[in-house]
C-alpha cells in the first residue's frame, strides 16, 4: 500500500525575542485510511520555498524511523524577512532511487507505472507574508504523469477519509493515462478515450472525494465534460481542486452533490453518459446496494455507458459488490490489475474492472 505524508500540525511561524523566526510542523506517514503508519526507515527532505516563484529558501534532511507515529519538524532560526512573502513547506521522500531535487521547488513527483511512489510527498498551504497567513489544514499533492501532465490536488490533513486521496484513485489516474496515450491496450476504453468525437465525452464520477480521477481525466483528454459527484461534506475541497485545475481544450469540470440513497437529480448530465468512474467505493459493504442501484439507473439512462471500477480489496465483504452487479445485469467486460508498492519491497494489487451491458448475452 502507498503511504502519504500528512501534516498532523500544519507549518506555523514562531517569533523569537531576538526578532528571528522559526518554523514548526508535525507530520506522519500513513496509509490512505490513516489506519497504519509506515514501518520502515525513510530519508526525507524538508524544503522551504516561496509560494509564487517556487524559489528554494532552505532545505534540511530528516529521517522517518520504523515504529514512529509522528515526526516533529523544527526549522530555523531565520531572519525576519524569510516570511516577507508567503512561503510553503514541502516534505518529500528521498528513499532508494527516488532522490528529490535540491535545485527547484517546482519539483514534481512522477506518477506512472512503474513509478508509483511508496511515499507520496506533501506541500503545505501558503503561510506568512505581509498578511500573516496561517497555513490551512490542507496538504497538496504535486504529481507529474508521463507526457508532462502536471496534476495538483489538495486534500485535507484531518481524519475525514472522504477528503483524502485513496490508492485506487492513483491507480485509476495511471490506468486512464496509459489508455488515453496508447501505452496500454484495453479496447473497450480505447474506443472511448482515443476516438475522434463530434461531441464531448460525458463522464460522471461517483464518490469522487477530492476529485483526483475526474480532474486528471479532464486535464489529459480534450473535449470532455466531467461531472464529479459525492456527498456535501466534500464539496469545499473538490471545488477548491476544480478551481486550480487546468482542463484541456474544450473540456470542463463540475461538481454536484449526489446521495446514492436518493433519487437521481434531473438533468444530471447533459446528454448520454459515456463513462462512469468509481474508485475505492466498495470498502463499505453497507453502501454497496445503493451504489449498484445508482450504477444500474445510470446505465438504464445511457445503455452504451462503460463503468470503470477501481478497488483495492480490504476485506472479504467486498465480494458482495460483484454479486450485486451481476444481479443488476451489469457484466464484467474486461479486467486488469495494476501493482502499487508496499513497504519492505512488497506490492499490492489494484483491480480495475470495465462493466457494461453485455449486448452479446442479450441477443443469445
Amino acid at each position: 500500500m502507498v503511504y502519504y505524508i500528512r501534516f498532523l500540525k500544519t507549518p506555523r511561524l514562531q517569533k523569537q525575542k531576538t526578532g528571528a523566526q522559526s518554523i514548526s510542523a508535525l507530520i506522519c506517514i500513513a496509509t490512505d485510511l490513516g489506519d497504519a503508519f509506515l514501518a520502515q526507515d525513510v530519508d526525507l527532505l524538508v524544503t522551504l520555498g516561496l509560494d509564487q516563484s517556487e524559489k528554494i529558501l532552505y532545505q534540511e534532511p530528516l529521517r522517518w524511523s520504523a515504529g514512529k507515529r509522528e515526526l516533529p519538524i523544527t526549522l530555523g532560526p531565520f531572519p525576519p524577512h524569510v516570511s516577507a512573502q508567503p512561503i510553503v513547506l514541502s516534505v518529500a521522500a528521498t528513499d532508494g532511487n527516488r532522490k528529490r531535487s535540491r535545485t527547484s521547488f517546482a519539483d514534481r513527483q512522477l506518477l506512472g507505472q512503474p513509478d508509483v511512489p511508496l511515499v507520496v510527498s506533501g506541500w503545505s498551504a501558503p503561510f506568512g507574508g505581509p498578511e500573516g497567513l496561517v497555513a490551512e489544514k490542507l496538504v497538496e499533492r504535486r504529481l507529474e504523469l508521463p507526457g508532462n501532465l502536471d496534476l495538483r490536488i489538495w486534500e485535507e490533513t484531518g481524519n475525514s477519509i472522504a477528503r483524502h486521496i485513496w490508492d485506487a484513485a492513483l491507480a485509476s489516474v495511471i490506468y486512464l493515462q496509459q489508455i488515453a496515450t496508447g501505452a496500454s491496450s484495453t479496447p473497450i476504453l480505447q474506443n472511448l478515450l482515443q476516438s475522434q468525437r463530434n461531441r464531448p465525452l460525458n463522464v460522471i464520477e461517483l464518490g469522487s472525494g477530492c476529485g483526483i480521477v475526474g480532474i486528471a481525466l479532464a486535464e489529459m483528454l480534450p473535449n470532455s465534460s466531467v461531472l464529479l459527484t459525492d456527498l456535501p461534506e466534500v464539496e469545499e475541497i473538490v471545488t477548491q481542486n476544480i478551481a486550480v485545475a487546468k482542463p484541456t481544450e474544450a473540456s470542463k469540470l463540475e461538481f454536484r452533490t449526489l446521495d446514492w440513497d436518493g433519487a437521481l437529480p434531473e438533468n444530471l448530465c447533459s446528454g448520454s453518459i459515456d463513462l462512469i468512474l468509481v474508485s475505492d467505493c466498495t470498502y463499505n459493504a453497507d453502501s454497496l446496494p445503493a451504489l449498484v442501484s445508482v450504477l444500474s439507473r445510470l446505465v438504464q439512462m445511457s445503455p452504451e455507458a462503460i463503468i470503470l471500477v477501481a478497488l483495492k480489496r480490504r476485506h472479504d465483504s467486498e465480494t458482495i459488490f460483484f454479486d450485486l452487479m451481476r444481479e443488476a445485469g451489469l457484466s464484467n467486460l474486461h479486467q486488469d490489475n495494476l501493482q502499487i508498492p508496499s513497504e519492505h519491497d512488497q506490492v499490492d494489487q489494484i483491480e480495475l474492472y470495465s462493466y457494461g451491458i453485455n449486448k452479446d448475452a442479450q441477443h443469445s
